[in-house]
Parts: structure tokens; C-alpha cells; sequence
């Protein structure tokens, strides 16, 4: 009996230190790997943006919420693998236990799920970008990019005094120095990325020659929208259901063939996926892997493709901040309002008499957002009114302008360019934030002054274009064979 009891007793207490073992966090591969290019940045110049590319990457790699405690003693290893390859003075190790502390607030700032809006993966990583690009939109943001940024100037003045070196490149050339005579660039604007991004996902140079869709165009047969939603239980799920009626119907995949080096996309065509972002991998973006953010069916929505022609464009969003293809993953929302957004290299626009929209204008409203593709000569109509009091009448069937844009118009048509008179037919919001500029820019005319519309459920965003919001642009997958398309 005496035997018995104690080889229960063993049995019992491994079964104990097993389901300790169970319940300990592990340190996933992505988690080490993010710890240590956190280490590696310290001493970097840059080290808070190197830090940011860390977390985004581990969240976006295993598209989960990481565990904090979990990521925190990976950094804590890291930090010990330090201290014993260095021979370090009392104070030397003090300056990393200090350091490591920091970091431990770091951890808990950017991997917050508290937030009652944020559910998934993608959410925190939305998040993470509100942070960095100094998102005014609420005080819980501000107060977390205060406390942040307290870490971050402790982390480098500690890392400095520890005579930690930087051991990773930079996130990308520095900003030049703004000037007060730095001049804009016209053409370099947000239409040069949506024309590299329409070509990519077409896989031809063909398709930037098609005329806009307009109110004839037929829609795309073989997509099928499914009962079920998206998981914010918003938006739709689509699936292609039939492939040979997507490639003879299909506005930009039938009659095209892809240019000779061009991979062949017919065969798996891009269509509207809500949510449908393009992955993210090697500072690239490729709309031509699932990036597991929408459906399984390939494709991107309205805030994805926007964000990826400012991306390919080589635009900046703040003056400080490097081009980042995770920027990809920010909602329709932010090109709303640039000062809230912290978009310091946009700005809402300013109507005059002479100026309204132009190409590259960025339009968004909650829900959707759209660029300006093409300006007319009198691109809202104004010649047809005649006076002060009749600017309430206008109507946009009057007006004479192109979109670009990813929705799911036709039938879930996905990336496309649009006649917008004939495309506001179908959206109540963005016909409102068109006609409601418009009005503003008929006052602005027949008042003959300047007017700056602000409005929290709409915005017309402009890049400024000047050296210090430029930057390398990112590049796409599958756009070597597109180049020819733009060569001068």
C-alpha cells in the first residue's frame, strides 16, 4: 500500500509540472525573432521605428495577438545573452536591467488588446500604426504615444550610456530637412501609384488604357457574394464560382492578354475581397498571396488599395516616418481627417476660385475612400450655375471627373477605375462628400475666397509633395513585368 501511495504521489507531482509546462508561456520562433531585432535596434538612430517594424512584423507574420508575458521574457533572454558575452561593469549592468524594464512598458503600450474595439490580429495592428503615426483622434492614443515615447528616450539615452551599437540598416534614407522653399513635385502623386497598382494586380499595361467604367459597363458574372459576413459583420464574403464567366465578363480580364513576362492572372483573378489587404513580406507588397486579412479569394478593398498606390508611390505619411508596407493595413477612416490622422505630409484641401480638385486627391469617408483619377475642365459644373444662391442645387450628374478605386461594383468588380457621375448612383456617402465639396467650391467662387470644408464624416486629402515627404517608393510583386508601362 505504502509503494502505492508514493507512485501515485510521483505520478502526481509530474502531472503537475506537466500542466506547469503547459500553462508557461513559449517563445515561438517569431516572438524570438522579434526580441532580438528589438535588441539589435538599440543604438540605432532610428531605433523607435526599428522597434515599431518588430512588433508589426510579429503580429502580422502569425496574424495573433501575441502574449505579453511571453514576449516580454524573450526580451528578457535577450538581455541576458548580452550580459554574459560582454564583460560589463556594475553600472553597465544596471543601464540593461533598466533597459529591460523599458522595454517590458513597451511591450504592454503596443500589445494592449485592451481597447474594447480591438477583437483580432489586424485590429491591434491598426492600432500599432495609430501610434506611431501620432493619431490625434482620441486621448487614449495620445496618452499611450506620450508614454511611449518617455520609453523610447529612456531606452536610447540608457543604450548610449551601455554602449549598445546599432546592428541593424536603417528603416529607409532619412527625410531630407523641410525648408520653407521646398517646392512640390506635381507629378509625383498618388495617381503615379494607382496606375503602378491597377497595372500589377491586371498584370498588364493594356488595362491603364480602358476608358473608366460608366453606367453601361456590364457587371461581372461567376462572383458569387455568400450569406456569410465578414467577421465584423459588415461586409460581404465572395467567392469566384465560376471562372470562365469572370474571364469573358470581367471589365479589365476579358479580351486582355498579359504582357509576354507577365504572370497569368485570368486564371486567378483579382475581385472585391472586403477586408482583403496584400501580404506584407521583404518591405514588399504582394496582391497576389492571400494575406489572410478578407477571404481566401484574391483581392483587396477600398483603404487597401488607396494605401498601396500611396505606398508604390513613394509618399510619405509624416516627414519622420519611413514607407512602410504595413501602412496597408490602416481603414478608410484615416483619409478623413489628416491633422487627427497625424498624415502631416497630407492636408485637408483648401477650395479658392482658381483651384478645386485635382488628380491624386484622396476622398474618404466612413466606409469607403476613393483617389481622383481624372479632373475635367470644370470638374464639378460649376459654368452651368449662374449665381451665389443656386450653389445648393447642384448635381453631380454634372460632373466631370474619374475615380480610382476597389469595390465592389458590378458584382464585386474589385480594383477599378470609374466615371464618378455614373458611380455615385450607387453610394449615398461618397455622393455626399462630392456634392457637399461641391457646393463648397461654388461658394468659394462666386464669394471669391478661400474655404478650407472640414466635416468628421468626410475629406478630400491632398500629399504635399514637398522633399521631406518623399521617400523610396515600395515596391509590388509581380511588377518587373509592368515597368514599361511608365518608362519616359
Amino acid at each position: 500500500m505504502e509503494k502505492t501511495i508514493r507512485s501515485t504521489s510521483i505520478l502526481i507531482g509530474l502531472g503537475v509540472m506537466g500542466l506547469m509546462a503547459s500553462c508557461a508561456p513559449m517563445q515561438s520562433g517569431t516572438v524570438n525573432e522579434a526580441s532580438v531585432k528589438v535588441i539589435e535596434s538599440l543604438g540605432c538612430a532610428d531605433m523607435k521605428s526599428l522597434i515599431f517594424d518588430s512588433f508589426y512584423e510579429l503580429v502580422d507574420q502569425d496574424q495573433a495577438i501575441p502574449s505579453k508575458i511571453t514576449v516580454k521574457e524573450s526580451l528578457k533572454t535577450q538581455i541576458n545573452k548580452i550580459k554574459e558575452e560582454k564583460t560589463l561593469t556594475v553600472e553597465e549592468t544596471t543601464k540593461l536591467d533598466q533597459i529591460e524594464a523599458e522595454l517590458e512598458k513597451v511591450v504592454d503600450i503596443l500589445l494592449d488588446s485592451s481597447d474594447a474595439t480591438i477583437y483580432t490580429w489586424k485590429e491591434l495592428v491598426q492600432k500599432m500604426i495609430e501610434i506611431e503615426m501620432e493619431d490625434q483622434s482620441a486621448q487614449t492614443l495620445v496618452d499611450s504615444q506620450k508614454a511611449l515615447d518617455q520609453s523610447m528616450q529612456k531606452i536610447a539615452s540608457l543604450s548610449a550610456e551601455a554602449s549598445l551599437a546599432c546592428k541593424l540598416k536603417p528603416t529607409s534614407p532619412a527625410a531630407p530637412t523641410a525648408t520653407p522653399a521646398a517646392a512640390a513635385t506635381p507629378k509625383l502623386n498618388v495617381k503615379i501609384g494607382v496606375n503602378h497598382v491597377v497595372a500589377t494586380a491586371y498584370q498588364s499595361c493594356r488595362v491603364l488604357d480602358l476608358p473608366a467604367m460608366d453606367e453601361a459597363s456590364p457587371d461581372v458574372e461567376g462572383i458569387t457574394r455568400l450569406a456569410e459576413n465578414h467577421p465584423d459583420g459588415v461586409g460581404g464574403k465572395r467567392v469566384i464560382s465560376d471562372l470562365k464567366a469572370v474571364q469573358k465578363t470581367h471589365y479589365y480580364v476579358r479580351g486582355i492578354a498579359s504582357e509576354d513576362s507577365c504572370a497569368k492572372v485570368r486564371d486567378n483573378p483579382l475581385i472585391y475581397d472586403y477586408g482583403g489587404e496584400p501580404a506584407v513580406s521583404n518591405n514588399m507588397l504582394n496582391f497576389f498571396k492571400d494575406a489572410g486579412t478578407g477571404t481566401k479569394v484574391l483581392g483587396v478593398d477600398c483603404s487597401a488599395f488607396v494605401s498601396s498606390a500611396v505606398a508604390t508611390a513613394g509618399l510619405r505619411y509624416k516627414p519622420n516616418l519611413a514607407n512602410k508596407p504595413i501602412y496597408v493595413r490602416q481603414s478608410s477612416t484615416k483619409f478623413i481627417d489628416a491633422t487627427k490622422s497625424g498624415f502631416t505630409c497630407f492636408d485637408n484641401l483648401s477650395l479658392s476660385p482658381s483651384k478645386t480638385v485635382e488628380v491624386g486627391d484622396i476622398v474618404g469617408v466612413r466606409g469607403h475612400v476613393v483617389v481622383i483619377d481624372r479632373v475635367g475642365k470644370d470638374p464639378f459644373g460649376l459654368s452651368l450655375i449662374k449665381k451665389v444662391e443656386n450653389c445648393s442645387t447642384l448635381n453631380y450628374k454634372n460632373f466631370d471627373m474619374d475615380i480610382a478605386q476597389s469595390s465592389p461594383s458590378k458584382n464585386g468588380i474589385g480594383i477599378n477605375k470609374y466615371r464618378l457621375k455614373d458611380y455615385l448612383d450607387e453610394t449615398g456617402k461618397v455622393s455626399t462628400a462630392f456634392v457637399e465639396m461641391g457646393k463648397q467650391a461654388c461658394l468659394a467662387k462666386f464669394q471669391n475666397k478661400t474655404i478650407k470644408p472640414k466635416n468628421t464624416e468626410w475629406g478630400f486629402l491632398r500629399h504635399k509633395r514637398t522633399a521631406e515627404c518623399m521617400a523610396p517608393r515600395v515596391a509590388l510583386a509581380g511588377e518587373a513585368c509592368t515597368q514599361k508601362c511608365f518608362a519616359k
